[in-house]
């Protein structure tokens, strides 16, 4: 299975629901609790000594309840468990939940190990879904929010949506009919730590073997009289997760930049890399290069690498190397990055932008006028557009 599938199942971003998961908390453990006894074994996958990789690697196994643990020598571990068996494939073969596991991981006692440092919390809280007949009331303090879909199973109609201030219509609001009767929620968060009320998070599901989520915002900024509707896009698979980054106890979404499907590899082989934005003001604001989120930015490049650990062939696939770059690079460290990939990357690939011979728009172009872009260029080309800078010298070069 590849990564960008992967993502999709564990959360990693992002079910047919967003959930507010995944969040840094630290638990009560009291000394010796970590140690097993009997048949019992925890399942240590990683260890290192930075804790934003050894959480990336936890999230990474969010579906097998992975954690991360501190132990006497300073390091820290991913674990599962505790499970019964005498040995990691005895461990595997009962547990086919946990997935691929790097070839150094082992059984552990938890002699060493003294408190849980991460481990993902428990749900609290998931759009509720709603259908034709099925309609969603939600409710906020003097707040009340109605999202309704008319039509039926087979011909479901457009989502009608409307909110209440004390009894008072606040806004009204309404869809297109374009959408699949899956994947239909709606939930209550806050979002903008600068707005009075919280706000309403609706989704509709296009259908489609991996496409897509489309996500709408109603808020009311401070100082607006009236709500405004945030047309927040439509995101591949289950579009956005929502998480407190900067413990601010407003979310951010978090999604991939989709940009990167299809544009080097197919949708299985390509790697896209963590996108963070904050409702402020009524509008949706890219706060990805944000200092405040170098954390988050690490945890996904650590994430992406451990992926290459399972795989190694990866390290000769343009889907992952293009992902790959970009994180890198917008982390600083883009120089040694784009030496990795300049050996690497696979000029034969049939992905990749093109060019027009003649001085037409491409979409115009006749297939036969239509020339490869040397994929190195390409990809330069492609992060500067993208805003993924700066680039390493040996990459602008290649703009001239």
């Amino acid at each position: 299975m590849k990564f960008v599938e992967m993502r999709v199942i564990f959360g990693r971003f992002f079910c047919l629901v967003l959930v507010l998961s995944s969040c840094f908390w630290s638990l009560p453990v009291f000394a010796g609790q970590l140690r097993l006894i009997g048949n019992q074994h925890w399942l240590t996958v990683a260890s290192s000594k930075d804790i934003d990789t050894a959480v990336a690697i936890a999230r990474y196994y969010s579906g097998a309840k992975a954690k991360v643990v501190s132990s006497q020598s300073g390091w820290f571990a991913v674990v599962m468990g505790p499970y019964a068996g005498h040995s990691v494939k005895e461990v595997l073969s009962r547990n086919t939940d946990i997935g691929d596991v790097p070839s150094d991981t082992r059984l552990s006692r938890g002699e060493n190990y003294l408190d849980v440092v991460w481990e993902k919390q428990p749900y609290l809280a998931e759009l509720q879904e709603y259908a034709p007949g099925k309609p969603a009331k939600l409710e906020s303090g003097t707040v009340s929010f109605f999202v309704s879909m008319t039509g039926d199973e087979d011909n479901p109609g457009p989502s009608f949506v409307r909110g209440e201030i004390d009894g008072r219509i606040a806004f009204n609001s309404q869809t297109s009919n374009e959408y699949s009767i899956l994947g239909a929620g709606a939930g209550v968060f806050k979002l903008d730590p600068n707005s009075a009320n919280p706000q309403l998070v609706y989704t509709r599901y296009s259908g489609g073997a991996h496409c897509c989520t489309h996500t709408w915002i109603a808020t009311a900024p401070r100082q607006a009289a009236d709500w405004t509707i945030i047309d927040a896009g439509m995101l591949d698979s289950d579009g956005y997760r929502l998480e407190d980054l900067d413990g601010d106890s407003a979310l951010e979404l978090l999604s991939v930049d989709n940009r990167f499907l299809y544009a080097f590899d197919s949708y299985a082989a390509s790697f896209a890399p963590l996108q963070i934005q904050q409702v402020r003001g009524g509008k949706l604001i890219d706060v990805s290069k944000s200092l405040a989120f170098q954390s988050a930015l690490r945890q996904d490049l650590a994430s992406i690498e451990f992926a290459a650990k399972l795989d190694p062939s990866l390290w000769r696939s343009n889907g992952f190397l293009v992902g790959w770059a970009a994180s890198k690079i917008r982390l600083g460290q883009g120089e040694e990055a784009w030496a990795t990939v300049a050996k690497n990357l696979d000029e034969s690939s049939d992905f990749g932008p093109q060019r027009c011979k003649l001085n037409i728009p491409l979409d115009e172009c006749p297939a036969e006028e239509l020339v490869k872009i040397p994929v190195a260029q390409a990809l330069a080309m492609f992060l500067s557009e993208l805003g993924y800078g700066p680039l390493p010298q040996a990459a602008a070069d290649l703009l001239l």
